[in-house]
């Protein structure tokens, strides 16, 4: 927001909930008048990460182009080599205790496997560390995490529950505790205090930690759930019928092969963004772009807005008449 006023295209990618800092009413929906002001300009970007935080920002601002832009983390250097029996529980943190230990009971008793989170087995590890183990159990505290990224970049192979089970635990545990903002300030019992746009208002509150239809709902956007190759599970009991009758070798060969394809298709996304943004602009360098130097006379120009005097520049404004 600091940058609107300037004469310059805008790429917003947002993530983990895009209302943070602005949990208050009044500031999210000045953000919300924001994003769409910045949205008209067809030289700007608003994107995300993720799919779920795209279709979670469709659902309050009404905003029907958001791309989804992902990470990529190729910085991991290694690939899938195992060469230790364990099967790692991940990602490093927000494993629930009740739910580890049901898991390594039903482990040894369905095949003897051997089940270690990653930060009991590794306070510290290398990706290599990593890509020795045979698979990994992902048991999500949040619906986009660069650790998945990482697992998949290196071949990994990612066993995750349904997005069922997924949805039970979290009405049971709060497994996936930075699912929300009303999670991670201990407000589990509050839904959404902005109402969706019109034209979302049929579908269910994202915010609801309450009812587990709707949480379903909303965590098949989940980047787990999106991306292919990785195996779901409805009990520990499938789990373990899973790992004993999947060729994971064969597994993460597919994923090399998504990765790849992931690349080279994020590499033209973003070409097409740079053409969108720099189409029939001459280089900076060639003629510079006019710049109005009075800041409420430019958020006036090129946003029709006017920041009133009395409050937080970025926070709240009033929409000037198109005439």
């Amino acid at each position: 927001e600091v940058f609107m006023p300037f004469n310059a295209s805008l790429i917003i990618i947002v993530s983990t909930r895009y209302e943070i800092g602005r949990h208050d009413p009044t500031r999210w929906i000045a953000w919300n008048a924001n994003l769409k002001a910045i949205a008209q300009d067809p030289r700007n970007i608003i994107a995300a990460n993720n799919r779920y935080d795209a279709e979670y920002l469709k659902y309050f601002t009404g905003l029907d182009d958001v791309p989804v832009i992902p990470n990529f983390c190729d910085y991991v250097g290694v690939s899938y080599k195992p060469t230790r029996t364990q099967i790692l529980v991940g990602p490093g943190r927000g494993i629930k205790d009740t739910l580890f230990r049901a898991l390594e009971s039903i482990g040894k008793s369905r095949g003897g496997f051997i089940f270690k989170r990653v930060r009991d087995l590794y306070p510290h590890f290398e990706y290599a560390d990593l890509a020795a183990h045979p698979a990994i159990i992902l048991i999500p505290y949040q619906v986009s995490i660069m650790s998945i990224f990482e697992y998949y970049r290196m071949a990994l192979p990612i066993f995750v529950p349904t997005p069922r089970l997924l949805a039970k635990w979290q009405v049971q545990y709060k497994v996936i505790s930075e699912r929300s903002w009303n999670l991670v300030r201990n407000k589990p019992h509050r839904g959404s205090p902005l109402p969706p746009a019109p034209k979302y208002a049929h579908l269910p509150d994202p915010n609801d930690e309450i009812h587990a239809d709707k949480i379903e709902f909303w965590i098949k956007y989940a980047d787990f759930y999106q991306w292919p190759h990785i195996i779901t599970f409805d009990s520990f009991e499938q789990l373990c019928t899973l790992l004993k009758t999947t060729d994971l070798h064969q597994i993460s060969d597919k994923m090399k092969l998504y990765n790849q394809q992931m690349k080279a298709d994020l590499q033209q996304q973003w070409q097409s963004i740079f053409r969108r943004i720099f189409h029939h602009l001459p280089p900076a360098s060639i003629q510079l772009r006019k710049q109005i130097l009075n800041y409420d006379q430019a958020m006036a120009q090129r946003f029709h807005v006017r920041v009133p005097r009395d409050k937080c520049v970025g926070d709240q404004h009033n929409f000037l008449s198109s005439s």
